[in-house]
């Protein structure tokens, strides 16, 4: 077998475009290579910080042969000497040396990846997307953040305002982990968990200018010729509950225009194109031309305030976690 490898290199040469070493270079360069295995370099660190294969051998309870052959094994996948063999011992090369500060920072990053992902199991490190309604929430979710981050400070919370439909619609996609909305009785809420945190009062708001403005509450048959503001993508079926909340006092509310959120209602009743009902949260918003008054009505009117997950969810345990504390602040606070 050693005529035939001679003979090959020997007409390699005779070509005049390589030379010997560079022709067994590449030669064991196109061999298929096995691949590194982190066995390999717990070994080789141990090794490395010993200095003694049989003390490393011992410090990583195998017999000394075996951990022999992987040192062998991983200095003939490399193509380097990585210890200089003496008499009492071994000594790191200089390839040796390079090797082993990537060799501990390798398995330190596997060691942290595992440490990472056990954590994650935990519920104890990740990332929670909330979608919300900042119109119906900014009295209590910057107090739900700080108690979370205190029980949970390897969770990040993001928050992303949407309107209830994008929300529910942004559950089942897993777009978002949680959903704060208004609740009901759609049909798609069936296929999730449900937890109700509040029910908010609901308040008039009319133009400073309005006849009724300098009541201290609004009885509800007194604005039946009133115009009124429709809520239909900030509370879900707006139109028909406000119907029946109307239907009630013995007359049909009459929608004259349609507003995309809170803000924008606030500014259709200022400019006196309407009245609108309300949750109370809203009475917080600054506007300087709108008044809110209590509503009185023949039966209690209130707009409930949920929490809305996906049943079976990937981060069940954590998001049941969030719930629990959104829940407790905001019974704090109702």
């Amino acid at each position: 077998m050693a005529k035939v490898w001679y003979l090959k290199v020997s007409f390699c040469c005779s070509v005049g475009s390589t030379s010997p070493d560079e022709a067994v270079a590449q030669t064991r360069a196109d061999r298929p290579q096995p691949l590194m295995k982190l066995r390999h370099l717990e070994y080789f660190v141990a090794a490395a910080e010993e200095l003694n294969f049989t003390h490393a051998a011992d410090r990583l309870h195998v017999s000394q042969p075996p951990f022999s052959k992987q040192i062998q094994d991983l200095e003939g996948e490399l193509g380097v000497n990585l210890f200089q063999r003496e008499r009492k011992g071994v000594a790191l090369t200089a390839a040796g040396k390079a090797f082993l500060i990537d060799a501990r920072e390798i398995l330190r990053a596997c060691e942290q990846a595992v440490k990472k992902a056990q954590r994650i199991n935990r519920g104890e490190l990740g990332e929670l997307t909330v979608g919300h309604m900042a119109a119906l929430t900014h009295e209590f979710l910057g107090q739900v953040l700080e108690r979370w981050q205190k029980v949970s400070p390897g969770i990040v919370i993001d928050c992303v305002e949407m309107d209830p439909e994008t929300q529910e619609r942004a559950l089942l996609d897993g777009r978002i982990a949680v959903g704060i909305l208004v609740l009901g009785d759609r049909p798609i809420l069936e296929l999730l968990r449900v937890q109700l945190l509040m029910e908010h009062p609901v308040t008039v708001a009319l133009p400073k200018s309005h006849p009724q403005a300098a009541l201290p509450e609004i009885r509800l048959p007194i604005l039946k010729e009133q115009p009124f503001i429709g809520l239909n993508r900030m509370y879900p079926a707006y139109g028909d509950w406000l119907q029946t909340v109307c239907q009630q006092s013995g007359f049909s509310p009459r929608i004259v225009r349609e507003a995309d959120g809170a803000a924008t209602a606030l500014a259709f009743v200022a400019a006196g194109l309407g009245v609108a009902l309300v949750s109370e949260p809203i009475k917080k918003f600054p506007t300087r031309h709108v008044v809110f008054k209590d509503l009185v009505a023949p039966q209690p009117v209130r707009i409930p305030l949920g929490a809305v997950w996906k049943k079976n969810g990937l981060y069940s345990g954590v998001v049941s976690k969030f719930v629990k504390t959104l829940s407790q602040v905001c019974a704090l606070t109702a």
